[in-house]
């Protein structure tokens, strides 16, 4: 009887922690579902505003100022200005201190 009531008494425990452990599992998703997008969504907009991301904008800015300067023709001037708009849509024209640049972001864009 005592051997018996051991065996069950390690099922039993066994079957709690195999419930526990998907218990667990579902308030883990449940976790992700409602805060892992809201920690995302924080941490692009640390990454947007580090000096690395926005150096590397406005040299990418540069290339195309260059870029559409020296282009002749009426189509490579509109398909890098689109390029601009699709790249710089969000991106904030008060970080570029250059008049210039910033000038020619706000052309192309429109705004």
């Amino acid at each position: 009887m005592k051997k018996t009531s051991i065996i069950g008494m390690c099922v039993g425990i066994f079957l709690g922690i195999l419930v526990l452990t998907f218990v667990l599992g579902g308030f883990n998703l449940l976790y992700r579902k409602v805060f892992e997008p809201a920690h995302e969504n924080v941490s692009r907009q640390v990454f947007e505003n580090t000096q690395s991301y926005t150096h590397g904008k406005i040299q990418d800015l540069s290339k195309h100022y260059n870029e559409y300067r020296k282009a002749d023709d009426l189509v490579e001037k509109e398909a890098i200005k689109q390029i601009i708009i699709q790249q710089f849509a969000q991106f904030d024209s008060s970080k570029v201190v250059d008049a210039n640049l910033r000038q020619f972001l706000t052309t192309m864009r429109g705004y």
